[in-house]
Parts: C-alpha cells; structure tokens; sequence
C-alpha cells in the first residue's frame, strides 16, 4: 500500500514572519558657501581680503545659533562629494628651484628660476623649464629639458625629463637642487614637495653633469587630499590612522587620479598632449560605495560650530598652496559640497 508524506507548504499569511528593511536615514548636506551666514553681502567683501573671516573654502567654519541636527541617530557616513579641483600643479611651493652650473664639474655659479604659477601637462612643463634655465645666462644657452624623449637612449619614451647642456670641452655642467627655507621659500623643505621633486629629480640630480634625467613623475603637486572635521568624528571610538607623521580623524580621502573625476590619458608619455591627473583643472565627483561609518552617541545632537578643512598628501592646508594664485585673491579658491547620511540604527 502506497504512503503519501508530501504535505503542502502552508501559505497562510498568519505563519510567522520577520520583517526585514532598511535603517531610516536623513541627510546631512555641505556646502563650502553656506561658510557665509549673512549670504552674498557678505561673501562679495570676503572673497576680495586675504584675512577675512572663512575667505577659504579649505579652512572654514559653520557656525550656526541652533543645533545643525537632532535626533537619536547612531551613524554618519559621507556617501558623495562633488570638489571642484582648481590649483596648479606649479603653484607658490612648487615654482622655484636651484639651478648650479660651471665649465666644470666644481661649479661655481647659482641661481634661482621660478617657473609662472599655472596648469602645465609634462611636456609644457619641459619648455618653461628649459626657457628659465637658458634665461640664466649665455653659457646655457644650448640647454635642453625634454620629457619622455624618443630621441636618445636614455629611457627612450619614459615617463620621466631628460636634459643635457650641449656644451663644448669646457662644459657646461648643471646641477639642481630643492629650494633652502628662507625668506624667499617659506616653507619647510622636509615637508613640502618643491618643483625639484615635481620634476622626480633625486640627490643624484644635485651632482654636476652634462647629461642626466629625472625619475619617473607625472607632474602631480598632489596626488590627494584629506577633509576633516573634528566635531563630526568626535564620537568615532576607532580611530583613524595613517603613515604620514601626523594622523587626522577624517571624513574621506579623495583621490586626485579618481576615474570619476579625471579620465585616463590613453595617449603615450612621449605625445605633447600627455596629461596625467593633477595637470589640468577639473571638477572631482565621487559616489563612495563603502563609506566610512562614524559612529555617534545617540543623544548628542551635532553642534552649530562645525569646522571643516582640507589637507593635500604632506598634511598641509590647502589654503597655504592656493593663497599664492592670483596674487592671493581668495576668489580664486572654488566652493566644494557633500552628502552625509545619517542612520538612525
């Protein structure tokens, strides 16, 4: 005799279920303007004195008379940011360098070249480089700066610069060297990348020769930047940390070389028009797929005084970089805005 144990499945819909959804969230939106409480007004007289309060959109700060948020909301993460990204990569700190020469190899003359403040791709780079250098006297006047060259055997197509002195048996020889900190170059040569570094040049650079290249270099002034804001990971118990000297809690690193900001040159190093990240201005947006989740103590609202700032890849403002355009002007800076969400579970 046949047994029958099938039993139909029971689709009553009182059988007991689980509910499953997404945690309820809310925005938290910045914008680097809103920096201007009192509107236009007073942006137009910021944005034309070099000291004014909030004059950069790197270091500023929000300041508000009520909460910005309240709520018991355990989370917040940065999820897009759209950063207008507009400082050249030959900039105030990275303009200038030494140049020493003589007919031998014991030289006996320096100067200093500065090189205009603006986007240059590597092989534009090369010309003004080699026109400073020639501009220093006569006896350099056959000097060549070349980037990625074809035509010789040293790294033939690479992307690094070339240089020789097309001189006769009595030199000349040449020699660079990375900016003394002085009055003339303000900044700590340990810690700031300089035109000679720009241009991938090493201590084997700093030695006299007729003939000599560079290490491989795209041009980049920076090849990232930091934002922090120290009262939004003010509740953060895991901290962040870094292999720079000095470790910040930040809200995210972005990424000059980002696919969604610049796109990839397709064209050989050795091409004129070659432009790496980093050598033209663009406007840098990112949907962060994994954002960094910061947690927050639930009955804590965020503050009305939030401070944001915005650090390049040696850990200094952008501000001190951007300050030297145009003069200092701070209208040359651009505003920058982010989504935050915030998650109450």
């Amino acid at each position: 005799m046949a047994t029958n144990f099938y039993k139909a499945p029971d689709f009553s819909p009182q059988a007991n279920v689980h509910t499953i959804r997404p945690s309820s969230t809310a925005l938290l939106t910045i914008d680097s303007e809103d920096r201007f409480q009192k509107g236009y007004t007073q942006e137009r007289i910021a944005l034309t004195q070099a000291t004014a309060l909030n004059n950069s959109p790197y270091d500023f700060t929000i300041v508000k008379n009520e909460s910005i948020m309240n709520g018991y909301f355990t989370r917040l993460g940065l999820t897009e940011i759209v950063f207008p990204f507009a400082i050249p990569n030959i900039n105030n700190k990275t303009n200038k360098m030494v140049v020493n020469y003589g007919p031998t190899t014991a030289v006996t003359s320096s100067a200093v070249i500065t090189i205009g403040q603006a986007w240059y791709k590597p092989h534009e780079l090369a010309v003004a480089v080699q026109t400073a250098v020639r501009n220093i006297s006569s006896f350099l006047s056959a000097f060549e700066f070349t980037y990625a060259p074809t035509n010789t055997g040293n790294g033939t197509g690479l992307p690094s610069f070339y240089y020789e002195t097309n001189g006769t048996s009595n030199g000349p020889y040449i020699a660079f060297a990375p900016m003394p900190t002085g009055a003339a170059y303000p900044y700590p040569q340990a810690t700031t990348k300089q035109l000679f570094d720009l241009l991938g040049f090493t201590a084997a650079n700093s030695i006299a020769e007729e003939v000599g290249n560079g290490t491989y270099t795209f041009c980049e002034a920076t090849r990232y930047v930091d934002i922090v804001c120290s009262q939004l990971v003010l509740n953060q118990p895991l901290k962040d940390t870094t292999t720079q000297s000095i470790a910040r809690d930040s809200l995210c690193r972005l990424y000059l070389g980002d696919l969604n900001g610049f796109n990839n040159s397709t064209l050989a190093p050795s091409d004129v028009s070659f432009c790496p990240p980093g050598c033209a201005p663009t406007t840098i947006y990112r949907q962060f797929q994994t954002p960094k989740m910061i947690n927050w103590t639930p009955n804590q609202p965020i503050q009305g005084n939030l401070r944001f700032q915005v650090y390049d890849d040696n850990g200094a403002i952008l501000t001190e970089v951007a300050a030297g355009q145009g003069g200092g002007v701070p209208a040359d800076y651009l505003n920058w805005s982010a989504t935050i969400l915030v998650s109450e579970n």
